[in-house]
């Protein structure tokens, strides 16, 4: 796309993708900062937050195709926005606000990276071995239209994904051929969020071993964590059509203590990832696993976790992730991390799917002050509109279902994963 003049004297805030975790935290920066704040979105899924009980933006522009750079833009001059700060909500719609934000001359343009643009899956794994071949990573490839591979020194178990998936969404295990088959078959017949296709498919070795995120905020190029979370993940038998045998993953909690708790070789992997996708400031997440040799590196995102992490992070580490990101786009000033607390710097969460889950943890949240509660909304008990169908039949398989979530505070980490796994064992083997 080529650009156009920079905007001047920009006073809005421009979200484009709505959260689905049920956290708004930078309309809620922008309301401290007296922002008039804009959500730019698909006209199904605004309809779906409004269902969902979710707070209004000041501004919500409805568009076909959230990740079309040139509607988003379009929208904005119709309703005569101005933005001072352009970022997503949503993994699905990264792309889109990068360009735009580079497109309209708005933050975080240009000190993001003057050039930059959002690697996908397979794209940060082949910069990050150019930069750091000696940290391991799976061995993948981009599945053909009929199953095949370019390379044929993958082991299994796979891990079969769709490139620009987010949310879990398509990422299926297969133990053979057949089912690395079955599996593209199941995730060529899904939509991505909004209804379009997928870009490709990859598949990769199943790593064994404890699942890892970070999360924090580049700044001049530099890297600052403020936390490290241990996933809790489970692997979920498929009821897809075409699915039989197939299993998928969900992750179901996180348990989160402060970024220096992360080891030098978690450090080291950050540093390189960022360095490899060019990115200079903003917010990121990235996963790894804890392999043999070290921490593999899975992906990373540019934008703040859903799943609730943001108010995770805060709870134990006292930091607001989106502040410090928005402090580093507006104020010109880099991040000023608190120490690890000494006491209650572990907080962990899980999310809650049955009337049994929930009374446990309701019964732990009556007599503990560690222990919180938040129920979430349900959808009305009625069939989607036809029009909305399509657009959101991946929210509703990825993002519906939770009818709380339970937040833990502690010392250890041990002591508050030991008390999630009471609460959600029949689901969780790890």
């Amino acid at each position: 796309m080529t650009g156009v003049a920079p905007q001047s004297g920009g006073s809005d805030f421009v979200q484009v993708g709505a959260t689905r975790d049920g956290l708004d935290p930078y309309l809620d920066c922008a309301r401290s900062r007296r922002m008039r704040a804009v959500l730019v979105e698909t006209a199904s899924y605004l309809r779906r937050r409004r269902d969902l009980g979710r707070r209004q933006f000041d501004v919500e522009l409805a568009v076909s195709r959230p990740e079309d750079p040139r509607q988003v833009i379009a929208a904005l001059a119709e309703a005569g926005i101005a933005p001072a700060l352009l970022l997503t909500g949503f993994e699905r719609y990264v792309d889109a606000a990068f360009t735009a934000a580079r497109s309209l001359g708005t933050a975080p343009w240009p000190r993001m990276g003057a050039t930059f643009e959002p690697l996908h899956k397979q794209e940060q794994r082949a910069a990050l071995a150019r930069v750091a071949p000696e940290l391991p990573q799976p061995r993948s490839a981009v599945l053909a239209a009929d199953g095949g591979v370019s390379r044929t020194d993958l082991a299994y178990p796979q891990v079969v994904k769709p490139v620009d998936g987010g949310g879990g969404l398509g990422v299926l295990l297969a133990a053979d051929e057949a089912q690395r088959r079955q599996a593209l078959s199941v995730i060529t017949g899904l939509r991505n969020y909004g209804g379009a296709s997928f870009e490709a498919v990859i598949t990769e070795e199943f790593v064994r071993g404890p699942e890892v995120s970070l999360q924090g905020v580049v700044r001049a190029g530099r890297v600052y964590l403020l936390s490290v979370c241990h996933k809790l993940t489970a692997v979920e038998p498929q009821d897809a059509p075409g699915a039989t045998g197939l299993s998928g993953f969900r992750e179901i909690g996180h348990v989160a203590e402060h970024g220096d708790h992360a080891d030098a070789a978690l450090h080291r992997l950050a540093r390189s990832a960022v360095e490899a996708a060019g990115y200079r400031e903003g917010p990121f997440h990235l996963d790894a696993i804890l392999g043999d040799a070290g921490p593999v590196f899975v992906e990373m995102g540019f934008r703040l976790s859903g799943g609730g992490l943001v108010a995770l992070v805060a709870a134990s580490t006292g930091m607001d992730w989106a502040d410090i990101a928005v402090r580093c786009h507006l104020d010109d000033t880099p991040p000023a991390l608190l120490p690890p607390r000494s006491r209650r710097g572990v907080a962990g969460q899980v999310s809650l799917t049955s009337p049994q889950e929930l009374a446990v943890a309701e019964a732990m949240a009556d007599v503990d002050p560690d222990v919180r509660m938040l129920h979430l909304p349900a959808p009305p008990e009625r069939d989607l509109p036809a029009v909305d169908r399509a657009a959101l039949a991946s929210d509703v398989l990825r993002h519906a279902g939770a009818l709380g979530r339970l937040l833990i505070t502690g010392d250890h980490v041990d002591e508050v994963l030991k008390n999630l796994r009471s609460v959600v064992a029949d689901r969780w083997e790890g």
